[in-house]
């Protein structure tokens, strides 16, 4: 059991060394140190072994600087200890071993650079699960409503925009859940792309797409639907039949903390905005207010 545990539990020490290494004065400093004391150790006692104290410098190194900083200290360490041998015993015998263990203490820095790499990777995956809607790549409603209310604890008003597809059952109904997916991407590419970096945007249903902007008003809310319309008008989705499915929806926009005390509060102010709406017509905008255009 302890065996089938040991790559995680590796894996686990080698991430959180990483970390502690991650400041890059701390990093630099036990690594010269490092070098400095292998170094020493091996012009002290004139024994080659103790060369390969500086094998898990290298690995440090490429675990927690990257690729140049693991070959500077893999050269470093290659030539100073080369040149401690060489100094000691001058014969040409040794040299091909020297070669073989300067490739080899490059090798282990590339190695570590590789695994810190793989290691953020995996790290990016497992948060974009944990974080990401699959269809839209937008955030989960969890992730939203944490985002939320991190902005409420920080004090940082801003508005929803909560977007309903219109017509998504019949799409879906006649011509099946792909094509009604392809339509949900559709909304969720173009609001992403019309609100700008500075927003949150998640996907809160089967088609309904919330966009949450930090510090924005109502004005600029309204300058994001008509933005949204216009480009839906001209990013369609192809039917199986061949036809083209132009997207609308009904929109609702509400604020905080003018239109609820919490997220929760401003998002059924945005939810009942766009029913109204829904009930105007397609790509009708409510307002917590009680605004219909």
């Amino acid at each position: 059991m302890m065996r089938d545990d040991l790559p995680s539990q590796t894996r686990g020490a080698l991430v959180l060394l990483t970390e502690l290494l991650g400041d890059r004065g701390r990093r630099n400093t036990l690594l010269v140190v490092g070098l400095i004391v292998s170094l020493g150790v091996h012009a002290l006692v004139q024994d080659p072994q103790i060369a390969w104290l500086s094998a898990p410098l290298t690995l440090l190194a490429g675990l927690a600087g990257g690729v140049r900083i693991a070959i500077a200290v893999a050269l470093v360490a290659a030539f100073g200890h080369a040149a401690i041998d060489l100094a000691g015993d001058l014969r040409l015998a040794p040299v091909p071993g020297l070669v073989l263990r300067s490739l080899v203490l490059v090798g282990i820095g590339l190695v570590g650079t590789a695994g810190a790499q793989a290691e953020r990777s995996r790290t990016s995956a497992l948060h974009r699960a944990i974080s990401e809607d699959a269809v839209t790549g937008l955030l989960n409603v969890r992730a939203f409503y944490d985002a939320l209310a991190d902005l409420r604890r920080r004090e940082q008003p801003f508005a929803i925009l909560l977007a309903d597809i219109r017509g998504m059952r019949a799409l879906n109904e006649r011509y099946g859940h792909p094509t009604g997916t392809e339509a949900m991407r559709a909304l969720a590419h173009v609001l992403r792309r019309s609100s700008g970096p500075d927003v949150l945007a998640s996907r809160l249903g089967s088609d309904e797409v919330a966009v949450a902007l930090v510090g924005s008003d109502r004005d600029r809310c309204r300058s994001v639907v008509n933005e949204v319309v216009a480009r839906l008008h001209e990013e369609q989705v192809t039917l199986p039949d061949g036809d083209r499915f132009e997207v609308h929806a009904a929109y609702g926009i509400a604020r905080y903390p003018e239109d609820g005390d919490d997220e929760v509060a401003v998002l059924r102010s945005a939810d009942r905005a766009k029913e109204r709406a829904k009930s105007a017509g397609i790509d009708r905008v409510g307002t917590a207010d009680g605004d219909i255009y």
